[in-house]
């Protein structure tokens, strides 16, 4: 009985670590290191530059740092950098992305008053200059918004990697494009209502990291007192990113404790 149940303790030791472990090779990443991230382009909070603007974006360059985006797909399959599912928290009106083409979006202005941009615009204004964290969104087609990224970023020669809350848009970059440097995000904080239990619990825990192998895991900190992720981070050593940073000290402790790629946003970072 005791081989019993030590094989079965086992078993799930085995189990468990095959869940949260990241690809075990890692490609090079060192175009990535070094940099600064701003968390949707340097923005001030949408009150004149508007989080994943042209214009937050401009003054990540100029300001040299990285930057960190979101892609989603319009009605017309355009390829469009925006965070929310629905356009009413940063431009004022009760319409989900989805729903819209491009054209119909012009007629919604961001806060500062520019249009919610194309993904290829914000690649021909960055020009390669400073590196990019993309962030595949999953409120709509998952597998074409990651097709569609995929298409774009292989005609850009600048440096970036791409991320995404959802494992499978992960697991289709491990399939499709095992090269590219990919993320995946995960949580230790507060369970939002978009998400179930059972999710969070697997998210939170890393336990998905199994469907898409990443190369790095981008957690939010200082919330990164799971076991999982205290293992994983010891036994594997993942490339680590660091979000959303708000302030001096979680910066600081995020680079004592390991995360190459900082997040930040609403405040400047000291070195």
């Amino acid at each position: 009985m005791i081989f019993w149940i030590a094989g079965i303790l086992l078993a799930l030791i085995l189990l468990y670590l095959f869940l949260i472990a990241p690809a075990l090779r890692k490609p090079d990443a060192s175009h990535l290191m070094g940099w600064k991230y701003a968390h949707r382009g340097l923005h001030d909070g949408n009150r004149k530059v508007a989080e994943n603007s042209l214009a937050g974006f401009r003054l990540a360059v100029e300001n040299g740092y990285g930057m960190e985006m979101d892609l989603q797909l319009t009605r017309d399959d355009q390829l469009v950098v925006f965070h929310d599912k629905n356009l009413k928290r940063v431009c004022g009106v009760d319409v989900d992305l989805c729903t819209q083409t491009y054209d119909e979006l012009k007629e919604y202005f961001l806060p500062g008053g520019q249009q919610i941009p194309l993904f290829s615009d914000v690649l021909k204004l960055v020009d390669g200059k400073t590196p990019l964290i993309v962030e595949i969104k999953y409120h709509d087609r998952l597998t074409k918004t990651c097709e569609a990224a995929l298409r774009q970023l292989r005609e850009y020669t600048g440096p970036y990697c791409v991320e995404s809350f959802h494992p499978l848009a992960v697991r289709y970059f491990r399939k499709h494009a095992p090269d590219i440097v990919r993320g995946q995000l995960a949580s230790g904080g507060p369970r939002g209502n978009e998400t179930s239990a059972l999710n969070y619990f697997c998210m939170k825990h890393l336990l998905v990291n199994c469907l898409g192998r990443p190369h790095f895991v981008a957690y939010s900190v200082p919330e990164d007192k799971s076991p999982s992720v205290r293992l994983m981070k010891k036994l594997f050593r993942p490339y680590l990113a660091a979000w959303t940073i708000r302030s001096q000290d979680v910066f600081d402790y995020a680079r004592k404790d390991g995360y190459q790629l900082p997040i930040f946003e609403l405040f400047t970072p000291e070195d």
